[in-house]
């Protein structure tokens, strides 16, 4: 399904590299500074729980987890459920949050162990805790599949949600959430995971009862997963037929393709289920972390990127088969690429703010000049980086992708991984740099070395756009985005 060179290259180089990075992280357990060791014991309890919440909310967010083929395409073949459900197992870790978190969890059993314990008996633990979470988090997301085909259930769902939402607010303006943290089953899987004792009864039926939950989990799963499969929607279920306004009349054509790209995201359940998480999760993290200043530079690349792999990536997606009408028009064909770029920025600015203005609320000390330079020039950077790549990888490799079902996704798996892998190196660098220059207290240091990064953005997003005005390269993008 992936007919790239330079994909086939990155999802061969992936995996040996992520070998290599969880080996550095289980070595860099020597050589740590005794506050930076304590730092990172002190954040292991977060760190299972983190890892536990995101293997239920990606999996509930994309409607139940990625597909290896779309559900159109298999109609003719005996595909069983749990063949589906092992397949959207198999690709949940084809995700960089995913990936970084279990790089965190391959560290700590090397620091929890560090002074007497057994790695072996720690990684064993950590093994089945994240073998039982991702299994977990997928049998949960295929039942609340099932659940949302009824009316009631979608009105049962909306209301378990907005009920955590606020209980997730409130613990973050109260200043509680270690509270959370001391009341849910991580702090024991720490103790587990740091015994020096092979008989200790804590490890040995924690250790068991994870492997028991994730063989539960798995049977469990297939079963939700053809439950909810087998479920019909009932008749308030949303259609393809409906009444609508007449929309009154735009401006100028530009105007008129950007409300037309807008309604796309916010009619395509997966885009919409997407930009909402992006908007909430984000910054609720930041408020209830208080990160630091100096730590928030990094915050914009990370939203930056999670908000590029929404859409921007394969921009032209959203015009589907329309992308044949619209290039008949009598508009000026650079326009379509306009109006996506156009609402790409306001994703993009809208998520980073709410990251930033929550981070920086919750900040536990006052910002520095350089500082906030650094936040302030890490937001625009590293969306104007954003933009630059989102708009050549969907100009270079566009893709068809309907967007009909909550488990669509704008590009086949292994090209989403490719792309996660530039936005987030990229940005994270960003980040990390513009954070480390806060050091000498000089607000135009982050500038200047924004500066570089700002004027490559904009040539390359104008490089991208030029392209896109040479019609053999508009035909083929119309042609695939349209057909295939």
């Amino acid at each position: 399904m992936v007919r790239s060179a330079s994909i086939h290259a990155t999802l061969l180089i992936t995996p040996p590299l992520v070998l290599v990075l969880m080996y550095a992280a289980i070595a860099s357990a020597d050589g740590l500074k005794p506050e930076v060791f304590e730092a990172a014991i002190s954040a292991a309890a977060p760190a299972f729980l983190g890892f536990g919440l995101l293997a239920v909310i990606a999996p509930l967010t994309a409607g139940g987890g990625s597909e290896v083929m779309p559900a159109d395409q298999l109609v003719a073949y005996p595909v069983r459920p749990s063949t589906q459900f092992l397949a959207s197992l198999t690709l949940a870790p084809l995700n960089l949050v995913w990936v970084l978190q279990l790089l965190v969890l391959t560290a700590e059993p090397a620091y929890l162990t560090r002074d007497g314990g057994s790695l072996a008996r720690g990684g064993l633990t950590t093994a089945a805790f994240v073998i039982a979470s991702t299994a977990g988090g997928q049998a949960i997301a295929w039942f609340v599949v099932g659940v949302r085909q009824s009316r009631r259930g979608r009105l049962a769902v909306r209301g378990t949600l907005a009920a955590l939402l606020l209980g997730a607010l409130v613990l973050a303006r109260l200043g509680r959430a270690d509270d959370l943290v001391d009341l849910s089953p991580a702090p024991y899987i720490v103790r587990a995971v740091g015994t020096t004792d092979a008989a200790d009864p804590l490890w040995w039926g924690l250790t068991l009862g994870l492997v028991v939950a994730g063989v539960v989990s798995l049977l469990l799963g297939s079963r939700a997963c053809g439950w909810a499969l087998r479920r019909p929607l009932d008749a308030a279920a949303r259609g393809d037929d409906r009444n609508v306004r007449r929309r009154t009349g735009t401006a100028s054509p530009l105007r008129t393709l950007v409300a037309i790209d807008r309604g796309s995201v916010w009619r395509a359940v997966a885009l919409r289920r997407g930009a909402l998480v992006l908007a909430i999760l984000p910054g609720m993290a930041a408020a209830g972390a208080a990160v630091p200043w100096r730590s928030l530079a990094a915050l914009p690349g990370l939203v930056a990127a999670g908000a590029g792999l929404l859409f921007g990536i394969n921009a032209f997606c959203l015009d589907g088969s329309g992308a044949l009408w619209l290039a008949s028009l009598p508009h000026n064909p650079r326009l379509v690429a306009r109006a996506k770029v156009i609402v790409l920025t306001e994703i993009i600015v809208a998520a980073v703010l709410l990251a930033a203005v929550a981070g920086a609320v919750r900040a536990p000390d006052a910002p520095t000049h350089a500082e906030l330079a650094a936040v302030v020039m890490s937001a625009l950077t590293c969306t104007v980086a954003v933009i630059a790549i989102c708009l050549r990888l969907s100009v270079n490799r566009p893709h068809r992708a309907d967007l009909r079902g909550p488990r669509d996704a704008v590009a086949p798996p292994g090209a989403l991984v490719a792309a996660s892998v530039k936005l987030a190196g990229s940005t994270a660098l960003i980040g990390m740099t513009l954070g480390a220059s806060t050091g000498p207290g000089v607000w135009q240091l982050p500038v200047l070395l924004a500066a570089p990064v700002l004027a490559w953005g904009l040539l390359s997003a104008r490089a991208s756009l030029r392209r896109y005005d040479d019609p053999l390269v508009r035909a083929r993008v119309v042609q695939v985005v349209a057909a295939g």
